[in-house]
């Protein structure tokens, strides 16, 4: 094989995570083809990001074209919102008080999203074909992607950031452990009349939490978790019922509120790979690790498989899928993503 081809990496998935794995890795000069179809469903959620993921957007030259339309969380507090006789007292942590200015941004995704396709379309190391993987074909030298328009594409390594199905991790025959949970998460975003400060203000319920999360002016986004009945009831509500049971969950700290269309139910459920690479496929994302909407972990945690990733393949430059870089990115993910999956459990 070609040192071109053998040096080629395929990112098969065009979520967050895998334009961001195409374009860190054709910042270091690998050629890349991605492929998977452009996003063009609407997306009313948001991904906050912490400061460490923020750095790798920054380095990407992305997050310059987001940053206005986020909001900063300098404040993170936690309520004790149970029905107990005695509760806990709130905690309040102040991004101040470790020297930063925020601990992150929250971004809507229909601004981060398109922002990194459009940095991935723009840059000329990247080959993006908007197709799907029909099949993958792997062995001791290189992965052979089908196509659906009955094209291929050989590499030396496959980026698998095609969801929590994953058909690359299927194809590798990464075994996984899955488990769903009695809860359902409410996502929307609502209006409110008071200030939040840029605080993110988590309410600890006997059914789960409440998290609201601030958005540029007087906005937030929010995700409830409760049984799946009552997310099915929570979301049948009209505008104006549904903002007052909201408004009573936070207490009325942020005085009205008027929630936003786009109301959206989410499953709860967590999946853990048993390996995180194998025959020529690196998992990253949601291939990787499926948890529920709580504490911020998803994206940032994806965004270390891709920066982990790149850290290893740049060391192993002429065969980036060999056995030993496989082994060794496995090796240095699998303590972070086990115990941020024992955590969220």
């Amino acid at each position: 094989m070609e040192h071109q081809q053998t040096a080629r990496i395929l990112v098969a998935g065009t979520g967050p995570a895998g334009l961001i794995a195409a374009l860190g890795f054709a910042a270091e000069g690998f050629p890349v083809t991605l492929v998977g179809p452009e996003a063009t469903a609407p997306d009313g959620r948001t991904t906050a990001l912490m400061n460490p993921a923020l750095k790798v957007l920054d380095r990407l030259g992305v997050l310059e074209a987001v940053v206005s339309k986020a909001a900063p969380l300098k404040v993170m507090r936690i309520v004790d919102a149970t029905s107990r006789l005695i509760r806990s007292p709130v905690v309040t942590f102040r991004a101040s008080e470790i020297d930063e200015d925020e601990f992150g941004l929250n971004l809507p995704n229909s601004v981060l999203t398109p922002a990194l396709a459009g940095a991935v379309a723009a840059h000329a190391g990247i080959d993006w074909l908007r197709s799907m993987v029909a099949n993958w074909h792997l062995d001791a030298e290189h992965v052979r992607a089908v196509l659906t328009d009955g094209s291929t594409v050989d590499a030396a390594l496959a980026v698998a950031a095609d969801g929590r199905l994953s058909p690359a991790r299927q194809a590798a025959g990464i075994s996984t452990s899955a488990r769903s949970y009695p809860q359902a998460a409410l996502v929307l975003n609502f209006g409110h009349s008071g200030d939040h400060a840029f605080t993110s203000t988590e309410f600890h319920t006997e059914t789960g939490p409440f998290t609201q999360v601030p958005l540029p002016g007087n906005r937030s986004s929010l995700v409830w978790v409760v049984k799946p009945e009552t997310a099915t009831e929570l979301a049948a509500l009209d505008d104006a019922t549904l903002s007052q049971r909201v408004e009573q969950q936070m207490q009325s700290m942020l005085g009205r509120v008027a929630v936003e269309p786009g109301r959206q139910i989410y499953p709860l459920s967590a999946v853990t790979p048993l390996r995180f690479a194998r025959d020529r496929v690196a998992l990253v994302g949601e291939a990787a690790h499926v948890f529920p909407p709580i504490g911020a972990q998803g994206l940032n945690l994806g965004i270390r498989d891709v920066d982990d990733l790149i850290g290893i393949a740049c060391e192993n430059r002429s065969d980036p899928g060999a056995a030993k870089a496989l082994a060794a990115y496995d090796f240095k993910r699998r303590p972070d993503i086990l115990a941020r999956s024992s955590a969220v459990n």
